[in-house]
């Protein structure tokens, strides 16, 4: 994949005009609305507020042979995101959840599936880095894309064979399908969900299972990720409370990274967790998900994406580099300052792999970083 340079995830309150975007924006239609390159301008960073994008990345010359990179292409991203806003856009004018008329192909679906399979499969050793930017209202489509990516890129390394990986890309694409017939009153309240809302909630697995059961566009096994995708393993879960085995391998799956991508999501009632803290989340909820799955989501998965400004417990600050599959919380880091006055220091690039003493203690927050560089650069 192509890589995206020296980059920082900047929220839009905190962008200042003549900082360069970093990775292009996108509005809630997957328009472009800026370009990498282009430096930010008043006008911009205002229209960018007015549209509801919450951060953007921005490039930064302290880190400039840093390489944050995607796991599939861009412009797949778009035209998967795409195709599911187009299915899910029909399906809401549809007046009867129990006969709608499917307005996707299993050829529409498929294609994309098989795209994004093929640029996974070829890049098998990259892990997720990149923390996905989406507004309120583009979140459904961009979550059940990322949900697919991730769901593939999972079941890619636990060997699942082509056809099944197909499968479970495509039921991972559709799992929220049934969220078109609950309220969006309910599915975007930031205040706490009542009895009666909880239950209507609980109802979209069923939906989306009824609309697609009967159907030649997805296959059963596909199917049963709609129905099951939020079951847990000790019973917990719902709309069967299904335990154990009862519940589909593939919706297991598919359980674990919606999670995951669900927890590092800015939602209405809260913010995104950072990368780490949805790891730890899943690693504590460790009974209600597969230990297989898991191990498997989590090989791929940094829990401190590249581009990371972290405390080292040697007492040192310092940015990750490179994140190798199979260790997520072991990265490459760079040491830039020290923790106490952020004073530079020369740099010094270590590889939490071979230096089993050396931990991060502790993640800095966008506020933070933003005054690290200001003492590192000497810039107010």
């Amino acid at each position: 994949m192509r890589g995206e340079e020296h980059m920082r995830k900047v929220s839009v309150d905190a962008l200042k005009p003549g900082m360069i975007v970093g990775r292009p924006v996108y509005d809630e239609n997957r328009y472009l609305l800026l370009n990498a390159g282009v430096e930010l301008k008043k006008e911009y960073i205002s229209t960018l507020k007015r549209m509801g994008v919450p951060a953007i990345y921005i490039q930064e010359k302290i880190i400039s042979d840093i390489e944050i990179d995607d796991i599939i292409l861009e412009e797949t991203r778009v035209k998967a995101e795409k195709t599911v806003k187009n299915i899910v856009k029909e399906l809401e004018k549809q007046p009867d959840v129990f006969t709608p008329n499917l307005i996707f192909t299993r050829k529409e679906v498929g294609e994309i599936i098989d795209e994004i399979t093929e640029q996974l499969l070829a890049n098998n050793n990259l892990v997720v880095n990149l923390v996905d930017i989406r507004s309120a209202d583009n979140y459904t489509f961009g979550h059940c894309v990322n949900v697919a990516v991730l769901a593939l890129t999972t079941a890619i390394a636990m060997d699942y064979p082509r056809p099944n990986l197909h499968r479970i890309g495509c039921g991972a694409l559709l799992h929220d399908l049934g969220k078109t017939q609950v309220p969006a009153s309910i599915l975007n309240k930031k205040e706490h969900l009542s009895k009666d809302d909880w239950w209507e909630i609980q109802k979209h697995p069923y939906y989306g299972f009824t609309m697609v059961k009967e159907s030649e566009c997805v296959d059963h096994l596909s199917s049963l990720m709609l129905y099951q995708h939020h079951e847990r393993l000790d019973g917990s879960g719902y709309p069967q409370r299904l335990m154990g085995d009862d519940i589909h391998e593939f919706a297991q799956l598919c359980a674990v990274v919606d999670v995951y991508d669900a927890l590092t999501s800015d939602r209405p009632y809260r913010e995104a967790f950072p990368p780490h803290r949805a790891v730890e989340i899943l690693e504590v909820g460790g009974e209600q998900f597969s230990l297989d799955i898991l191990q498997n989501f989590f090989k791929h998965v940094a829990a401190f994406p590249s581009g990371t400004f972290v405390e080292l417990s040697t007492g040192y600050v310092g940015v990750v580099v490179h994140n190798k599959v199979g260790f997520p919380r072991d990265p490459l880091v760079r040491v830039l300052c020290t923790a106490h006055d952020f004073k530079p220091v020369q740099h010094e690039e270590v590889d939490l792999m071979e230096h089993m003493d050396i931990v991060i203690i502790r993640v800095f927050n966008e506020d933070e970083v933003e005054y690290i560089l200001q003492c590192i650069t000497g810039t107010p």
